[in-house]
């Protein structure tokens, strides 16, 4: 067990019985386990240490568990964007509806409001038989006053009744470092699960990132924002947040064609094709050859200069 710390969280009902309803073998790659206030930034893991579902009263008992990926405060219908029935609920309009019940306001008032929802972003999420649910109360350290979630050593004697629940490790692209995917391996997994698994992950922790601006521009329109896989995506390692760009849909769309490219310096390079192919692109050309506007403050968060070197000699034109 490399994982520290877990999490056991209270989890609402309903939230549990919509999405365990359409797991596929008890399984989903990706849920929003959201909480309807913004609140502080959520500490209490790291990526990719587990994070389990404690059901209310009556039932008193660990029904499943995810990995925690990324927290972030997203506008409500970012959220709904990034996950859709992830989120818990089989609409927009009965997600804005739970959430306004949580808050004491009418639905109208949740939509037009400007307050953010708090997202816990869990990758590789197991829901349990119910005969594997685990009671979780006082002799668990667990008391009646907690309203939210408790943490656990994973090395404890509570914790140790943790880990034996889980039946997988943390995924790939939570792993400290990217490195390219191997043709072999993405034929390999592509034959087993043809989904693009863990987009809407990917996509908030990569625009949080760059603080939510485009790379090349400085752009900070939400709605034009894309989160731009460096090497294309083969398999769910590929969502690592090194192997994303933050940049604007028209350059994400570009970059994916090979018209432009980022330099392993961080520079932004434009084809020649682009003009040959078009009889066009000067927007782009007056980009070309320019360091990024924005990049990661977290070292660790920085595009993989391996997988940039892959896109300019697989992708580039």
């Amino acid at each position: 067990m490399t994982n520290v710390n877990a999490v056991v969280a209270l989890t609402d009902q309903r939230w549990f019985d919509y999405l365990s309803s359409v797991a596929i073998g008890g399984r989903l790659d990706e849920v929003n386990f959201w909480r309807p206030l913004a609140q502080m930034e959520f500490r209490s893991l790291s990526p990719g240490e587990p994070f389990f579902f404690r059901l209310k009263h009556p039932v008193n008992a660990i029904a499943g568990y995810g990995f925690f990926a990324h927290g972030s405060r997203l506008p409500i219908r970012l959220a709904w964007d990034a996950f859709h029935e992830r989120n818990g609920d089989r609409t927009f309009e009965s997600f804005v509806s739970r959430i306004a019940e949580y808050r004491h306001e009418s639905p109208l008032e949740t939509l037009l409001g400007t307050r953010d929802v708090t997202c816990l972003i869990l990758r590789e999420v197991r829901f349990l038989p119910q005969h594997e649910w685990l009671p979780w109360g006082d002799s668990r350290g667990w008391h009646r006053s907690i309203v939210a979630f408790k943490r656990y050593d994973l090395s404890s004697a509570h914790g140790l009744a943790l880990a034996d629940l889980l039946k997988n490790g943390q995924p790939a692209e939570l792993a400290p470092e990217f490195q390219p995917l191997s043709a072999d391996e993405r034929l390999r997994i592509e034959q087993a699960a043809v989904a693009r698994e863990g987009q809407g992950a990917f996509r908030v922790s990569v625009l949080d990132a760059y603080d939510r601006r485009c790379a090349v521009t400085g752009e900070r329109a939400l709605p034009v924002l894309d989160a731009a896989h460096i090497q294309p995506y083969r398999a769910p390692a590929s969502n690592h947040v090194q192997n994303g760009l933050a940049v604007r849909s028209d350059i994400h769309r570009l970059f994916d064609l090979g018209y432009v490219t980022v330099t392993p310096d961080y520079r932004f390079e434009v084809s020649r094709r682009l003009r040959e192919d078009f009889d066009n692109g000067e927007v782009y050309y007056r980009l070309g050859g320019k360091p990024l506007i924005v990049l990661p403050s977290d070292p660790a968060k920085r595009p993989s200069r391996q997988a940039l070197e892959w896109h300019a000699n697989n992708l580039f034109r």
